[in-house]
């Protein structure tokens, strides 16, 4: 049984109606599983769920999702996550499947509903586990918002750490935009000993599809660097105004984006992760750490707003949020 939860909607992340909800649970749980349901939502095609925990120190957690369609989709298998090792799947059942980051509806149909099933295994415990997060998209509905609000002046630069994937000492380098991204959201908000890139690598490394951009297990990893009262999640934006409230409340953002992007390193055709650390509305710049850069001094970059929305838009306002608790 539960000893404590607290269900919380983030009312400050306005999204655009019926496009894009996310909702919240944290957990104070003693026992080997927990089961989180939500019916009456916006009618949703995708659930991307990320979590907050510390890693076991033994054993692993499984993560499986259900959709409410005419009734409840069979259970999949969503995501491992262990003391030693980290993976996603691959699965499909009638109308429902899970791969990599993503918990997909197809054939045209939307779910009114969601549940979510975790389990400790082997020596876990769910006394680790602090938190869960649900980012449900309609797809055919979501779109990124190229206005920004100019009603004042904003200049924001957050001193993030200038870190470049490509000077890595690892010849995994290029494959490693997003944990480099991450780690330097973390190092920003961590006191004391920093983080290496590539440590954090190879804790996200999704191995059962050999990749290091998975954005759950980016995002997992980096809420167990923090810890308590660090909430990290990933979620589609609908609006750069959102990114901006998340930089006036210091805050960086790791998005994801797709070329073309005037001024960047690389042409980004396959998608990339990088830092929005600021913005200028005078200039109606994007004030980034960019990781594709050949040296640390150079992936400070300022990008075009309209060019820099237009490539998050390609990746349909993909965003690794790392805040403080409590989230309002």
């Amino acid at each position: 049984m539960l000893k404590c939860i607290i269900v919380t909607f983030l009312v400050f992340l306005t999204f655009q109606s019926q496009a894009s909800e996310l909702y919240h649970r944290q957990l104070c749980e003693e026992h080997a599983e927990s089961l989180w349901e939500e019916t009456a939502v916006v009618p949703f095609d995708e659930l991307i769920l990320s979590w907050d925990a510390t890693r076991p120190e033994q054993g692993y957690y499984l993560f499986e999702v259900s959709a409410l369609l005419d009734g409840w989709s069979p259970w999949l298998n969503y995501a491992f996550w262990g003391a030693t090792n980290q993976y996603t799947f691959n699965e499909k059942k009638a109308n429902v499947q899970t791969f990599q980051d993503a918990f997909e509806i197809s054939n045209g149909q939307f779910a009114r509903g969601f549940r979510v099933r975790i389990t400790a295994k082997e020596g876990a415990s769910l006394e680790k586990v602090r938190g869960l997060h649900a980012c449900l998209t309609n797809r055919t509905k979501h779109g990124v918002e190229p206005q920004v609000a100019n009603d004042k002046a904003i200049l924001v630069s957050l001193d993030v750490p200038r870190t470049s994937q490509i000077s890595l000492p690892d010849e995994r380098h290029m494959r490693l935009c997003s944990p480099t991204s991450t780690t330097a959201v973390i190092n920003f908000h961590k006191e004391g000993t920093k983080l290496s890139p590539i440590d954090f690598a190879n804790r996200v490394v999704d191995t059962a599809f050999d990749i290091y951009g998975n954005w759950i297990l980016n995002t997992a990893q980096a809420a167990h660097e923090l810890g308590d009262p660090w909430s990290c999640f990933v979620v589609r934006f609908t609006s750069f105004n959102q990114v901006i409230d998340q930089l006036l409340a210091s805050c960086p953002v790791v998005i994801s984006v797709r070329g073309p992007l005037t001024g960047s390193a690389m042409p980004y055709e396959a998608g990339h992760l990088l830092v929005v650390k600021g913005y200028n509305s005078a200039t109606r710049e994007v004030l980034c750490m960019d990781p594709a850069f050949a040296t640390n001094a150079q992936t400070v970059v300022a990008y075009p707003l309209d060019d820099f929305v237009n490539a998050w838009a390609r990746r349909q306002g993909i965003a690794y949020v790392i805040q403080r608790y409590p989230m309002h």
